[in-house]
């Protein structure tokens, strides 16, 4: 009997640490965004934001980002998401952006929702 409580407690403990899947939503959300700075597309990243993050991106700040993480997007990445956090009104998914190209260092893009809109995007 003791080791089947032992064993329930560590099949518990381990299933715990398992790493929580990506919303679906929220994925969709990201790849868009990854789109359209790849694509320097500013209609397609203002697509899914709300009026706020519609007015706080701008050409210039989409050309900036897009000379940036375009070359490296084109090379291929992948996407680990890492969780997510509450933040009272609007909600915050993180995402490790992997570069395929070795001497890259790797991305954490932040993104936060509300209502089903982009409310906030950064890639640090």
């Amino acid at each position: 009997m003791k080791n089947l409580i032992l064993a329930a407690v560590s099949l518990t403990l381990t299933s715990s640490l398992f790493a929580e899947e990506a919303p679906k939503a929220e994925t969709k959300f990201l790849e868009t965004l990854l789109t359209a700075a790849e694509e320097n597309d500013l209609d397609k990243f203002e697509s899914i934001c709300d009026d706020n993050m519609k007015e706080a991106m701008t050409e210039d700040t989409l050309n900036e980002v897009s000379s940036q993480v375009s070359p490296l997007m084109k090379e291929g990445y992948k996407k680990v998401y890492m969780g997510s956090l509450d933040r009272g009104g609007f909600k915050t998914y993180f995402w490790k952006i992997d570069f395929d190209q070795d001497d890259t260092p790797d991305v954490l893009a932040e993104l936060s929702t509300s209502e089903d809109k982009v409310t906030g995007f950064i890639l640090r």
